[in-house]
């Protein structure tokens, strides 16, 4: 079709296309063939859940919805070729797994190292650059863990796959620490600016790094990263 004889909003072109009504069979046909294959070698891929899926994994799963998607509505495309690239696929990822279970360099090299990015109730905001991360979404995991604050937190280590290990000081070694509550959630507490008055005593901590001291009242908020404090949450 030339871009002559195309006619705007022509609904039988948008919804049908040049091919006849039969082909919506054949459709399905492929579909279905495709499907059955795609689900016995993914299978054979071994169980995941979405939380362990590495880089490499999603790039498998990427490459084999590109590989089924042309097959099942392109009449010109065969079947063959779809099912060819998808064993293609899965015997790459069957040697990826083979060099990684053999090869720390090669794993270090393809998926990374788990990175420590808080340690002792401070975070380490250099690190959490590094794994292109971000506080609020480390912030947004430990709530799911059920981490009210920094202070609970001996360290947390962010895995290969972008999940947290988190270990967590004994209840008796607790410790006021930053909330991590999200700003807009009902209950944080105020910002104050470094270099204002002190409102009360109180253990204060710092909004970006996590860093907590007990602060006397009337004297003025030091200096620290960001250039905010907030008041701690205690254990």
């Amino acid at each position: 079709m030339t871009t002559e004889n195309i006619v705007p909003f022509d609904m039988a072109r948008i919804f049908i296309g040049s091919t006849p009504w039969g082909f919506l069979l054949e459709v399905i046909f492929r579909t279905a063939v495709l499907f059955i294959i795609s689900l016995v070698f993914m299978r054979l891929m071994g169980r995941r859940t979405v939380r362990q899926l590495t880089l490499f994994d999603q790039l498998i799963i990427i490459a084999l919805g590109t590989s089924v998607g042309e097959p099942m509505v392109y009449p010109d495309t065969a079947l063959l070729w779809g099912v060819f690239v998808i064993i293609t696929v899965v015997l790459m990822f069957k040697l990826q797994n083979t060099l990684l279970n053999r090869s720390a360099f090669y794993q270090d090299l393809t998926l990374g190292t788990p990175r420590k990015i808080i340690s002792n109730g401070v975070i380490d905001v250099e690190t959490m650059g590094k794994v292109s991360t971000t506080r609020e979404e480390v912030f947004l995991m430990l709530r799911n863990k059920s981490v009210r604050h920094l202070g609970e937190i001996e360290a947390v280590y962010i895995e290969r796959n972008g999940s947290l290990s988190i270990y967590r000081l004994e209840p008796d070694k607790v410790i006021p620490g930053l909330t991590t509550l999200s700003d807009d959630l009902p209950g944080h507490p105020e910002h104050h600016k470094t270099n204002t008055h002190i409102p009360k005593s109180d253990y204060y901590s710092c909004y970006v790094t996590g860093e907590t001291k007990k602060l006397e009242e009337g004297d003025m908020f030091p200096a620290c990263r960001g250039g905010q404090w907030i008041e701690s949450t205690e254990p």
